[in-house]
């Protein structure tokens, strides 16, 4: 029964995608980490706000993060949530600051069970109009959501330019190649992490004595995280998770030390996350964006 689901490599960016069968009653449940990791501010001392008459003024402060997150979830009806695809374009932009948004990610090529994401605190700037993402196509109009923070969810998967330069707008500045975003996969195994139908999810097994992930193509100049994430056999109780983040290699093995002490039936969530970190100096924002790229398949497994 598990042949008859097929996982299609889909167009000219052959990114995975799922045929999805709707003929089964769902009969199991796990709540899956959808949301961005719980914030843990880190209190940087916000530095005065620019000034144009000051040449001398030191760009390499942070000033804000821009974040394109793609994010497809193998199988919705497991994980509860309503449809295969969750994109978002996230932008932030303050006065500078010696903050980092990227001091909460682990070392590349460790693993961790300290998950957590970081914010940065800093006056924020002033800005009256709506900012904008633009690649080749139409541009992506972001809203607000705070103070100085703006955001648009449920986007279409069209909407998303791979492996394209992006330029950030707002009141007039414009930040070309402000970031380039990545695309999906090929392949991935264990395939049968990407099952769609809960009476047949939660096949892959995740073992015990560690388990290798292994996916295509390979993509310069990003990293890869593997996040597993462990459940009661019924899905009903958290048991803890764990990350590990490399450089983009094509595989990524978990070790045992951060398995063994989960018991055989346990559901996971497997979250598969390519991720691209980077920063661009905008002397007209007055001083350095940073990006992080985004692209996160969500599959299910069980530990053996």
């Amino acid at each position: 029964m598990i042949s008859s689901f097929l996982v299609w490599l889909v167009g000219c960016t052959q990114d995975v995608s799922i045929i999805k069968r709707y003929d089964e009653e769902d009969t199991a449940q796990v709540v899956v980490i959808t949301e961005e990791p719980t914030g843990v501010e880190v209190s940087d001392e916000p530095v005065s706000e620019p000034s144009n008459d000051n040449p001398q003024q030191d760009l390499s402060r942070v000033i804000g993060l821009a974040r394109y997150h793609f994010k497809q979830i193998a199988c919705p009806a497991c994980v509860g949530v309503p449809g295969e695809f969750d994109i978002q374009a996230y932008l932030k932009l303050h006065y500078p600051t010696t903050g980092d948004y990227f001091s909460h990610l682990q070392y590349v090529n460790g693993c961790t069970t300290n998950l957590f994401d970081s914010s940065v605190s800093a006056q924020p700037a002033s800005y009256s109009g709506n900012p904008s993402f633009q690649g080749y196509g139409q541009p992506i109009q972001l809203y607000p959501i705070g103070q100085n923070e703006w955001q648009i969810a449920g986007l279409y998967e069209y909407q998303y330019e791979r492996q394209t330069q992006h330029t950030v707008a707002i009141d007039g500045i414009s930040v070309p190649n402000a970031f380039l975003t990545v695309e999906g996969f090929d392949w991935i195994e264990p395939y049968t992490l990407l099952w769609v139908d809960p009476s047949y999810a939660f096949e892959a097994p995740i073992y015990r004595s560690g388990t290798t992930f292994t996916w295509g193509p390979v993509v310069p100049n990003t990293q890869f995280e593997v996040i597993i994430a462990v459940y009661s056999w019924d899905g009903s109780q958290f048991l803890g998770a764990v990350s590990c983040l490399e450089d983009d290699t094509g595989s990524i093995f978990v070790p045992p030390t951060y398995l063994q002490s989960f018991s055989p039936g346990s559901l996971t969530a497997v979250h598969l996350i390519r991720h691209r970190m980077g920063s661009v100096v905008s002397p007209d924002l007055g001083g350095t964006l940073q990006s992080h790229m985004l692209w996160e398949v969500i599959g299910t497994g069980r530990i053996e």
